[in-house]
């Protein structure tokens, strides 16, 4: 599944990929697409802390993207 959070700012990225994540299945995969550099520290914590796998972070120019696994 894909969440493009682009042109939001915090707290919406959080709370976007919160809801994502509840509505898939264990196993599943989410990547997070948005370009507010703040909110990919605040999805990465609140992955970790929430027992989600973050699987990978890239960072292009001005757009980021993280992989997390429930």
């Amino acid at each position: 599944m894909e969440l493009d959070v682009r042109g939001l700012i915090c707290p919406m990225p959080v709370l976007k990929t919160k809801k994502a994540l509840e509505d898939l299945a264990n196993g599943e995969r989410l990547t997070v697409i948005g370009d507010y550099k703040p909110a990919l520290e605040n999805i990465k914590r609140f992955a970790e802390n929430h027992g989600y796998k973050v699987v990978s972070i890239e960072e292009y120019e001005n757009i980021f993207k993280v992989v997390i696994e429930k």
